[in-house]
This record gives structure tokens, C-alpha cells and sequence, in this order.
């Protein structure tokens, strides 16, 4: 049935399309089909219908793309804050995000309680260079409510092509009235992984964005900066991002054993991962500062280190976003993100809507949490 659905799409007419349809769902419903294939296919007849009636009578013209993009995007946009479905342009951006490079401002947000803050500024973004702060709260896009939108919609809205303008309503800590930014969109470059020496022999690594090769390039500077007593792995502000490359990050500080879980539909287990010998850090202490900002993949090497008794945590608790979105090309170029599964750590712990405790904690916001960390580090044998 996808590819029928997609068909709505092409250039041909969308109401004869709609009618073969519908005769090919009532052809398969009078072959004798499981009972909830049955109910599927007379519902999908009811979408038909519904199409061919806005094709028909509603008051704006629309086109076949607009019909079948707007039936898509409304049926995923139900489902959970982390499925969508993206048109051609939107889906090519999704893309050039996960390589670390995407037109926009440059921030990252986290939304928790119907509430969306900023957990990131980038340096010499277009967001840094207007005045925008980490905390400050996104309550309008464009003059329209933030709270009428999905997060995803809601990170879609902010990028666009470099040199356009969106006006964002920001309310800010110690103000009652929301503050107006207008933000000019540039093209946005993330340098992953950025590291410091803290002195001693611990070096300070912060990992921003789990984006394509980010395990390789961690790998790449610790081979040439060794830590010589330990190391703080910074996950801060880190919203996630690919799956692997988080797998792959804990397998340089894991010699075998596992790594995480993914639980499907029905409590099945659709992947485990576990560490390999070949590659593996040397057994330093390893500090892991996490906080309300680090999620997802921040959370999956978070937990799998912790679990494994590898890391130490430290800071705040994490977000709590422990579910694996699989990102699926389509057929015109369009591309859904659809939820698959929610990861468990290795003890067993689900994230997701739980977050993750840190052992000792502190004001992610301060150097507190690099200070408490690197005292650990220098009182281990």
C-alpha cells in the first residue's frame, strides 16, 4: 500500500488515481484478508475519500503534492514529538544536518512539558551573533505560538535558505515579556568535537553532535592528545543524532560486553550491540558530564559507559529521549522519520521519559561539574 499512497504524489490525476485505489482496497478486501488488514484497507478507503472530497469542493485549489504531503505529515505527526514526514527540501536538509552542515541559526533546543528552550548556541552563529542565550525560552516563530507546534515543525520553521529572516519570540530568565529577535539564516558548520588540556595529564574533550565520523574523529584526537591520568568526555548540551556513531564512541572505551538494546513493537529486540577488543583507550578514569540538554545518542553513551562501571557521571539529570528513529528515503525525494524503537541500556534501564542520574551532581551550567570532575580523576589510583 505505500507505493499506491505514494503514486497520489506523481503526475497523474489525483482523482483517477484515488478511484483505482479505492478499487484495489475493495478488491482485497473481497479476497479475504486477516481482520486487521480488513480494518486497515476500509479505512484507508475513508482517507481516499476525504482527498477526493478537498480535491473537489475545498474553497483553495491545491495540488496533488500539497494533498498527499499535508495526509502524510498529519498521520505521523500523531503518532510521537520525534516521527515526521518531510517534503523534498525539508528531507535534504534532515540529510545535510546529519552530515554536520544545514542552513539556519545554529542552535539546538530540547522541549519538555510543552516548554522549548535553547540548550545550545553555536559560536559565531547568526542566533550568538543577535543576542541569544543558552536558557532563553522559544515561545514564538514568525508571530505564531511555538505551544500550537511539534518540536519537530518547530525546528523545520527555523531553518531555511541563507539570507532569509525569521522573527523569534524569546523569553528570557528575570523578564516578563517575551524579547523579539529577527535572525538572518547562514549556512551552519559543526565542528563536533572541540578539546582542551586541563593540566596534569587530563585532557577535556566536549562532543557537541553526534554527526557523521564523530567516533572517528574522537578516536583520531585522543590518539594524539593521550590522556596520561583521565579523561572528561563533555556531553552537555549534546541533543543526540546518528545511532552508530554513539555505538561506535562507546567502543573506545569498551573492550567487549554490551552496549545497548533496541526494543520494538512488542517487547522484540530489533538490535544489540556490543563492544570489540581492537581500538579500545587505555583503562584511564573517564568523567562523563551530562545535563537536562544531553539526549538521545548523548544518553546512549552516557548510560552504556556508566552502566558498565567504565564512566563516572556527573552534573544533571539527562532528558530522557531513549527512543531510535529510523530515517527512511521515499520515493520523490520526500523522506519519513518514523520511531522504531526505544533503547535499554545495558543493566536494563529504559530511557526514555526517565533521563539518566548522575553520580555526583551539579550545576550544569558552571564549571562546577569539569571541577568535581577532574578532582575524581586525580584522587584515582
Amino acid at each position: 500500500m505505500r507505493s499506491r499512497i505514494l503514486w497520489l504524489g506523481s503526475g497523474i490525476a489525483l482523482g483517477t488515481v484515488l478511484g483505482l485505489t479505492v478499487s484495489t482496497l475493495s478488491l482485497a478486501i473481497a479476497a479475504g484478508r486477516d481482520p486487521r488488514a480488513d480494518t486497515l484497507y476500509r479505512k484507508l478507503e475513508v482517507l481516499a475519500e476525504v482527498l477526493t472530497a478537498v480535491e473537489n469542493t475545498y474553497v483553495d485549489a491545491l495540488t496533488p503534492s500539497e494533498l498527499v504531503y499535508g495526509a502524510a505529515r498529519g498521520a505521523v505527526n500523531g503518532l510521537d514529538p520525534h516521527s515526521d514526514f518531510f517534503d523534498p527540501n525539508d528531507y535534504q536538509q534532515l540529510v545535510n544536518a546529519t552530515e554536520g552542515e544545514y542552513a539556519g541559526i545554529g542552535i539546538e533546543l530540547s522541549e519538555r512539558q510543552g516548554e522549548t528552550d535553547l540548550v545550545t548556541v553555536f559560536d559565531a552563529s547568526p542566533a550568538k551573533q543577535a543576542g541569544l542565550l543558552v536558557g532563553d525560552r522559544l515561545v514564538a516563530i514568525d508571530d505564531e505560538p511555538v505551544r500550537d507546534m511539534s518540536f519537530e515543525a518547530v525546528q523545520r520553521r527555523l531553518r531555511g535558505p541563507v539570507g532569509s529572516k525569521v522573527k523569534l519570540g524569546v523569553l528570557r530568565a528575570g523578564r516578563k515579556e517575551p524579547w523579539t529577535f529577527t535572525v538572518v539564516r547562514g549556512w551552519i558548520r559543526v565542528a563536533p568535537v572541540a578539546s582542551r588540556s586541563l593540566g596534569d595529564g587530563v585532557e577535556y574533550v566536549q562532543v557537541k553532535t553526534f554527526s557523521r565520523r564523530v567516533a572517528h574523529d574522537l578516536d583520531t584526537l585522543l590518539k594524539k592528545q593521550a590522556p596520561k591520568k583521565g579523561l572528561v568526555l563533555d556531553l552537555r548540551g549534546n541533543p543526540g543524532g546518528l545511532f552508530d556513531e554513539a555505538v561506535s564512541m562507546c567502543d573506545l572505551f569498551l573492550t567487549n560486553g554490551p552496549i545497548v538494546s533496541a526494543i520494538g513493537r512488542g517487547g522484540r529486540v530489533l538490535d544489540q550491540q556490543s563492544a570489540k577488543e581492537g581500538g579500545t583507550q587505555p583503562n584511564y578514569p573517564l568523567a562523563v558530564l551530562i545535563d537536562r540538554g544531553s539526549a538521545s545518542a548523548a544518553e546512549v553513551v552516557a548510560g552504556a559507559l556508566h552502566d558498565r562501571g567504565r564512566a563516572r557521571l556527573f552534573g544533571e539529570r539527562s532528558y530522557g529521549k531513549g527512543s531510535v528513529q529510523s530515517i527512511m528515503p521515499l520515493s520523490d525525494g520526500s523522506g519519513l522519520k518514523l520511531t522504531v524503537a526505544r533503547y535499554s541500556t545495558p543493566s536494563g534501564r529504559v530511557i526514555d521519559g526517565q533521563g539518566i542520574e548522575p553520580d555526583e551532581p551539579a550545576d550544569a551550567k558552571t564549571d562546577a561539574p569539569v571541577t568535581q570532575a577532574v578532582a575524581w580523576i586525580k584522587g584515582q589510583k
